[in-house]
């Protein structure tokens, strides 16, 4: 979905290296790690989805419990917002049932006991009414018999009375799973405060009319207030709620999301709030095996009842970095303010990078109480905060490749570049047939004083254009005097990336870097990827072997797969 991609192998040492999806373990004998090792061995899932729906579970028993101060001094809620985006078929349903036993036993115990208590309720103020109703009746006959003291004290009775109505007891319920963010914030103001959006379709979110109320679900995962104003009935403020989302959706609700709304949801900063993971495909590829006993599952779940049974406290406890947790959170920080700034990894990704270390807090947070023995141990060890960090920055990754929408400047470059390839291919059209059979550019470099090109390497078609050509006839977006800034900024970005070099009133394009010395300032398929161009990765420079120095063939080109 998105062109942009994360290379971190250059990033400071609090950058794991997340090329690759390698999914970290967290601490042998854990109950997480058990549970999860257990669950993608016998539902046959990868342990990716595994861990996102274990820490929805997690998140949903330690909310209402504990807080988390960041060494900044900011006090934060350990809600989170989770989103596993797989394919029908992927066992979403079966995975959130294996870690949400317990929560969902809770919820079906509180959804009972609230019938009953309904129930006894409606018979109490049956009663009540009835009561009501015979003190103004007397209240009536007193007036009527111009009886002040008989009449005042009747009057008194009936005010008593009213103030005394049967008010529903709150409910415990916490769960919910197709419901829109108004709908959620007024369950939570009726019942439990502390709840959890459990859904393994998603598309009462990622719909478009419930666009105009992410900004409640933002509110209540920065742990602030939500203020209800209606005409209709009265009004109410939600007070020191949490509320988490773990989410599961198809590729294709998000990408339809995506594509009518994703921008209007970027800017909100709603999905910037989530955690994303994109687990590797099992479907097909799994064998009829019988379930064990699930000593695992029974283990993370028994702890998972006993946070949701323990009495919540007026005010949350709340946990702390140890001193070397604390310096690696500052280290990370400090990466992440690094990579926000021009040609860094989150330069597009302002949003995104902003909410990333304050996700990975609440990770940790979440996983210290969890797995705890002492509920006085309000320290969380770096080891702790180094798994959590490693999660976070694969999901960081997930969200850039799928949820995060190509930026404007990498789109006009992108058609800028296929723009000026047709031209250079229409220029050149023997090296258009050379780039379509790879395989049959063979031809070496001319020149006597140096040594042939080898085989392999491609120098690419090339071409000049002026910025009068491409307002008239590049790009739609890119032509006119309206769209110059754009045009500006995007032949900028491709002289960074080393394909494009002005000389005197005309630029110089190529599809290789045309660099002979050093490398470009962007190198293409690191920070940003444009499509329509090589990546750096597929280029090679090459420097002949000189004979003499009058022709320096040096450069880039393209390797040829063989």
């Amino acid at each position: 979905m998105n062109s942009i991609d994360i290379q971190t192998s250059t990033i400071i040492e609090t950058y794991p290296n997340t090329s690759q999806d390698i999914w970290p373990s967290f601490r042998e004998n854990s109950l997480l790690d058990g549970a999860v090792r257990e669950a993608a061995r016998e539902l046959q899932i990868h342990r990716e989805m595994a861990t996102m729906c274990a820490f929805g579970a997690m998140a949903t028993a330690c909310q209402g419990h504990v807080d988390v101060e960041m060494p900044t001094g900011h006090k934060v809620p350990t809600s989170l917002m989770l989103l596993t985006i797989a394919d029908s078929g992927e066992r979403k349903t079966t995975t959130q049932n294996y870690f949400f036993k317990a929560i969902n036993a809770r919820n079906d115990s509180a959804y009972k006991a609230n019938n009953e208590a309904l129930a006894e309720h409606k018979v109490k103020h049956h009663l009540w009414g009835t009561h009501k109703r015979h003190l103004e009746r007397t209240y009536s006959k007193r007036a009527s018999q111009q009886d002040e003291p008989a009449t005042l004290a009747a009057r008194d009775a009936v005010a008593e009375h009213v103030r005394t109505e049967p008010q529903p007891e709150r409910s415990g319920k916490f769960l919910y799973e197709d419901t829109t963010p108004q709908a959620l914030v007024q369950m939570l103001y009726e019942n439990s405060p502390n709840g959890c959006l459990l859904t393994s379709e998603a598309s009462s979110i990622f719909s478009g009319k419930a666009l105009g109320e992410l900004d409640k679900l933002n509110t209540l995962w920065d742990g602030s207030s939500v203020i209800v104003d209606r005409v209709s009935r009265a009004g109410f403020v939600l007070q020191d709620a949490r509320l988490t989302l773990s989410l599961m959706a198809q590729p294709s609700v998000l990408a339809r999301f995506m594509g009518k709304r994703g921008e209007e949801a970027r800017g909100s900063g709603f999905l910037a709030r989530f955690l994303v993971a994109k687990p590797r495909q099992m479907a097909g590829q799994r064998s009829p095996v019988k379930l064990s006993a699930l000593p695992r599952q029974q283990a993370f779940n028994t702890r998972i009842h006993e946070l949701l049974t323990a009495p919540v406290k007026a005010d949350r406890q709340v946990l702390r970095f140890s001193e070397s947790a604390a310096e690696f959170w500052l280290r990370c920080s400090r990466g992440l303010e690094e990579q926000m700034q021009e040609n860094g990894l989150y330069y597009y990704l302002k949003d995104h990078a902003s909410k990333l270390l304050e996700n990975t807090s609440r990770l940790a947070a979440i996983l210290h109480a969890f797995e705890r023995e002492l509920d006085n141990d309000i320290e969380i060890e770096e080891s702790t905060l180094q798994f959590c960090w490693k999660f976070a920055q694969i999901c960081s990754k997930h969200f850039i490749d799928y949820l995060a929408n190509e930026p404007q400047l990498v789109t006009d470059a992108n058609n800028l570049a296929h723009y000026l390839l047709h031209k250079a291919y229409k220029e050149s059209p023997a090296e258009q047939e050379t780039r379509t059979v790879r395989g049959n550019d063979v031809s070496p470099a001319r020149g006597a004083a140096n040594t042939p090109r080898p085989r392999e390497l491609k120098p690419g078609v090339k071409t000049y254009f002026t910025l009068t050509q491409v307002k008239q006839y590049g790009p739609s977006a890119l032509r006119g005097r309206a769209s110059a800034e754009r045009l500006d900024a995007t032949i900028m970005l491709l002289i960074q990336l080393g394909h494009v070099i002005k000389e005197g009133s005309r630029y110089r394009f190529q599809e290789t870097v045309l660099l002979k010395r050093g490398e470009p300032e962007i190198k293409n398929g690191e920070i940003l990827t444009i499509k329509e161009l090589p990546l750096f990765s597929e280029l090679e420079y090459w420097q002949p072997e000189r004979r003499g120095a009058w022709v320096d063939l040096s450069g880039y080109f393209i390797k040829i797969r063989t």
